[in-house]
């Protein structure tokens, strides 16, 4: 009898236990938090930003700034610089390579504004689990993912933003001096972070107004609320301070009156593009652009629910609903307004925010209504999530996981020792990035590589040098004929795969004694070499040299054969043909005579293939469009 009533009390606590669980506060996001942790630890981004997509286009910028210490892009957003480059340091401290260590500092500021923004949802509702999956849901949105993954400045705008509000809401409610001047302090740090952000306060003023006017010292609050809103632009002495300090990564010229106010007042973008439409069919346009933006992020179906909750919610909590709705529509109008002066998705997710918390708003007041509405409202929010995750993985994969930084320094690292005394010139985005990453935060690339982007004085570095490199994925940027212009006359030589020397003299250089090649049109082959990579290819470097003015534009034809000569197609390997000389910056009829051209062609070599030779020439095509082949030079291979 004893056992059964033990059993009984026991089984009566376990229950209780049970239900404190279920009602517990904090639970249900803890478990929220971790998953999404997890999610964001899985796909963060640990390598050097390759991507050139409009998310990322800032990205290496910032991995670079954030390991050294530097200043990155208008408006400069020096307390994010500040605080991240404090985070990505510990973090390189324990272990983390750069960018992982850059990337993981938005990861941190994107976690703590979820578990802010549950707080609100929570006092919103009362209700932890349908609370709880609307941070999962809003967590798993692409623009929140992919700006948690990344660094970027877009999560500490958001994290600013909720704590505002979850200071103005706690005034809505009771006054309370300490978080009148804390809510002060974080909008203005908000607002310096990002100007855009300055569109909420209306929504802080409709929740806090009230309250602050029933205080007899209101105007004294109000002056000391000012001063701390101005005192979080302080942190913009930063800039100069870093300048002055002679830090490898600086953006623009802070150092400089001129230059730190083009950068506080973020004149690249007010200088242009904060135009509105001025016709019905651009209003219309910009309507579109506005509406794609938001189906990218949410479907439509979620954001009709998440406005129907924020009009329920202004009918419940007059002032909470007036204030969501004024930042919901001041940034939408500003994006309808401005379409090219902002970067929607990033734009849109404070917006995201509130539509999601007008979601949760809706299921928890039919959850009140109806007991198994609640936990379908949190199934059905847990599937939406699910929906998402699996729409938006594979998109946020190519983002993150692009290789193309990594082979800009791969590229560069093969400039020759003789050669590495020049100066690279890369145009300013996501190339110049992976550069400075590897000359400045790994130092894959030695010091003796200077780097310039696309606003250096080119004539004068070739007047002092004789010379510059720049990789030949620039050439849609820099052609040949747009270098000439630059400097007057151009020479164009290969010094490494993938990397070509401009210079305003013909290349020169010693070379072996023996006989040249004569390739039939002009033109001799002085001298070559065969290289094998480590990656299993074989390298050949080609001398040509024009004997004569040339009055034909020939391509080049590079095979690498199993039989020399080939009896077929079957009998060649490998091409590397090309329309002309050099990645085809050195035409043939740009050559003058005696003129010395060097040229390297990249073969690739089949696992258990057997290649006998390379065979070399030069064609052009008739007027019937028949390839005509000049003199074939073949080289052994051992």
């Amino acid at each position: 009898m004893k056992s059964d009533v033990l059993s009984a009390a026991q089984g009566r606590e376990d229950v209780a236990w049970w239900q404190k669980v279920m009602h517990s506060v904090w639970l249900p996001c803890l478990l929220a938090v971790v998953l999404l942790t997890a999610l964001y630890f899985l796909t963060l981004q640990r390598d050097v930003n390759g991507s050139a997509h409009d998310y990322m286009i800032d990205v290496g910028e910032i991995q670079v700034a954030l390991n050294l210490g530097g200043t990155i892009h208008y408006t400069g957003y020096p307390l994010f610089t500040i605080l991240s480059t404090g985070v990505t340091a510990v973090a390189r401290s324990l272990g983390m390579v750069p960018a992982a260590a850059a990337s993981l500092s938005a990861l941190v500021w994107s976690l703590l504004a979820l578990l802010v923004a549950y707080a609100i949802f929570w006092r919103l509702t009362q209700n932890s689990w349908i609370s709880a999956a609307g941070v999962l849901l809003l967590g798993l949105v692409e623009t929140i993912w992919i700006h948690s993954i990344v660094a970027e400045v877009y999560s500490f705008s958001l994290l600013c933003l909720i704590l505002s509000l979850w200071f103005g809401l706690r005034l809505a409610e009771r006054w309370r001096t300490a978080d009148w001047l804390a809510m002060c302090l974080v909008f203005g740090t908000a607002v310096a972070h990002h100007r855009l952000l300055l569109l909420f306060a209306p929504s802080l003023i409709v929740l806090t107004v009230t309250a602050v006017w029933s205080q007899p010292t209101r105007w004294r609050l109000i002056g000391v609320g000012l001063l701390l809103f101005l005192a979080s632009f302080l942190t913009y002495l930063y800039l100069p301070l870093r300048a002055w300090q002679g830090v490898a990564w600086v953006y623009g010229q802070p150092g400089h009156w001129a230059g730190f106010w083009e950068q506080f007042s973020g004149s690249e973008v007010t200088g242009g593009l904060l135009r509105p439409p001025r016709t019905m069919a651009e209003g219309v346009a910009n309507g579109r652009f506005l509406t794609t933006h938001l189906r990218q992020q949410l479907p439509i179906a979620v954001s009709l629910v998440g406005l129907a909750g924020l009009a329920l919610l202004l009918r419940r909590h007059w002032r909470v609903g007036l204030a969501f709705w004024l930042g919901v529509l001041a940034t939408c109008a500003f994006i309808w307004l401005f379409p090219p002066a902002v970067w929607a998705p990033a734009t849109l997710m404070p917006v995201l925010l509130l539509l999601v918390a007008g979601v949760v708003v809706l299921l928890a007041e039919a959850s009140k209504r109806w007991r198994a509405a609640g936990w379908l409202a949190v199934v059905a929010l847990l599937l939406l999530a699910v929906w998402l995750y699996r729409a938006n993985r594979p998109f946020i994969d190519s983002l993150t996981q692009n290789p193309d930084g990594r082979r800009v320094i791969e590229t560069l690292q093969t400039i020759p020792s003789d050669a590495i005394l020049a100066t690279v010139v890369i145009p300013w985005g996501t190339s110049f990035f992976a550069a400075g990453y590897g000359r400045y935060v790994t130092h894959e690339l030695p010091p003796t590589l200077t780097l310039v982007d696309h606003r250096a004085n080119f004539r004068e570095i070739v007047q002092q040098e004789g010379r510059l490199l720049t990789p030949t994925f620039t050439a849609g940027y820099w052609p040949a004929d747009r270098w000439r212009e630059l400097l007057g006359t151009g020479h164009f030589n290969l010094v490494a795969p993938g990397v070509v020397m401009v210079g305003v003299r013909p290349y020169t250089t010693t070379l072996p004694a023996a006989s040249p090649f004569d390739v039939g049109n002009g033109i001799q082959i002085r001298d070559t070499a065969v290289t094998p990579t480590a990656d299993g290819q074989l390298l050949l470097t080609v001398y040509w040299q024009a004997m004569e003015p040339v009055a034909q534009n020939y391509s080049v034809a590079v095979h690498l054969v199993t039989a020399d000569p080939p009896q077929g197609p079957q009998d060649i390997l490998a091409q590397a043909d090309a329309t002309h000389p050099v990645s085809g910056y050195a035409p043939t009829t740009s050559w003058q005579p005696g003129e010395l051209v060097r040229d390297i062609y990249r073969l690739p070599v089949s696992e258990g293939s057997t290649p006998q030779a390379i065979r070399l020439t030069m064609y052009s095509q008739d007027e019937n469009g028949q390839f005509i082949n000049n003199n074939w030079l073949s080289l052994p291979l051992p």
